[in-house]
């Protein structure tokens, strides 16, 4: 069940975060928390907050870290002296790259990890304005800033009024790759391959750091018009591991990740290879992003590799990438290094 904010929410979020930024947009809705789109008082940038909750995150989702530097606001060390924190968080601030929504800042309060992130992307559709939330309150309530000597009472009626109250924060924006199918139905394969090919780079660049998304769908990438650069969001159900050590295995049984994306071995409620398990979920955006269509029409069609009859024609080399990403056994599924590789990924960008 998403996790939707409803005003008191709102008014009662750290007043850390209504001192530094304005509430304009509600952008995503998930199971952990809300995403905003914010804009910095001080001068006017824009960003994605994103507001996780704490009571809904498990063990998994954290991790103790020494290296973080300054305790952000609202942490506090463990016993060891480590800090705590969102491993989404720690994940992006670990990450320099063109592919990935950018680390700007991170705080706390009693509820939430309040995440700032860079805002990227194309904003899809626009909920009509009837359906609003309330505007951040002021920084300080105005009367802290009346004086108090009565000889200043008269220069207040020659003041100029007060600026204007923002707009209420709109419901509900989005920049991904979802809503950008939703408008677009299919791409050709000249811009489906642009789009693919960002994402898949990278994915390889994240899996030699040593990190693994383990929820590539088109609602976790972010798409900008136009210049159609994309950029992966969403590393709640990330993993780290040792890039130089054996192939990371997928214990728990607990899942991560979406359904509709998930590869057959996924489904079978044992451990599993991670990195073939990544690629299954680029060949279904894939699929998605060359049809409009998700693949398959249940985890039963999916085991049993029985992907849906499209009208799309496509060429050979394309249908290759998708047949050899959504192999059914993990083992004969291309790799990460040789789909980046395959000679329709790697062709000619759209100029």
């Amino acid at each position: 069940m998403g996790f939707a904010p409803s005003p008191a929410s709102l008014a009662s979020l750290s007043p850390l975060l209504h001192s530094q930024y304005i509430l304009l947009e509600e952008i995503g809705v998930g199971g952990t928390g809300f995403c905003l789109k914010v804009q910095r008082r001080t001068d006017g940038a824009v960003f994605a907050a994103k507001l996780i909750a704490k009571t809904r995150l498990s063990k998994s989702s954290l991790i103790r870290t020494s290296s973080w530097g300054a305790v952000p606001p609202g942490f506090q060390p463990d016993v060891d002296g480590l800090l705590v924190v969102p491993l989404e968080a720690y994940v992006l601030r670990k990450v320099d790259h063109p592919g990935v929504c950018g680390f700007v800042d991170l705080f706390a309060d009693s509820q939430f990890f309040y995440l700032i992130m860079e805002h990227h992307g194309t904003s899809w559709r626009s909920d009509d304005a009837s359906s609003s939330l309330p505007p951040s309150p002021p920084i300080t309530p105005p009367s802290r800033h009346l004086p108090l000597d009565s000889s200043d009472i008269p220069q207040l009626a020659l003041a100029p009024p007060a600026r204007p109250a923002p707009p209420p924060m709109l419901r509900r924006s989005s920049s991904d790759l979802f809503d950008c199918t939703e408008r677009h139905r299919r791409f050709g394969e000249v811009l489906a391959r642009f789009i693919f090919c960002q994402i898949v780079a990278t994915v390889c660049d994240l899996a030699r750091i040593g990190i693994m998304h383990r929820d590539i769908k088109d609602e976790n990438v972010t798409v900008e018009e136009g210049s159609w650069k994309v950029k992966l969001v969403d590393f709640g159900s990330a993993v780290l591991f040792n890039p130089a050590g054996p192939v990371p295995i997928q214990n728990e049984k607990r899942f991560h990740g979406t359904c509709t994306y998930a590869a057959p071995e996924v489904f079978a409620g044992r451990a599993y290879a991670m990195p073939p398990a990544e690629v299954w979920s680029l060949g279904v955006l894939l699929h998605v992003l060359l049809t409009g269509e998700l693949p398959f029409n249940s985890p039963a069609d999916a085991m049993a590799g029985r992907r849906r009859h499209t009208k799309a024609v496509l060429s050979a080399p394309a249908v290759d990438v998708l047949d050899r990403c959504m192999a059914v056994r993990a083992e004969e599924r291309i790799s990460l290094d040789e789909l980046l590789a395959h000679p329709w990924v790697c062709g000619q960008y759209l100029q």
